[in-house]
């Protein structure tokens, strides 16, 4: 089980940093990794590496939302 990163949003619209974004993903691709879900996982990783390639910027995510709630609650 990997660290739960943090979260930065924008302050003006509310969504998560690119940054942020890429550290869930790759927290994410880590989780499905240890549960044996290769799909996920490698769903997750090229996500985190298609956005990588920006780190400025602002995302609006349901999945990474969810993935949010669901980890803070733990």
């Amino acid at each position: 089980m990997s660290r739960i990163p943090s979260v930065k949003r924008d302050h003006v619209s509310g969504g998560i940093t690119i940054e942020t974004a890429v550290d869930w993903y790759r927290f994410l691709a880590d989780e499905a990794y240890f549960e044996g879900d290769a799909l996920k996982c490698s769903e997750f990783t090229a996500k985190a590496e298609s956005l990588s390639g920006s780190p400025q910027g602002v995302l609006h995510s349901v999945e990474i939302e969810n993935a949010i709630r669901k980890w803070s609650r733990r």
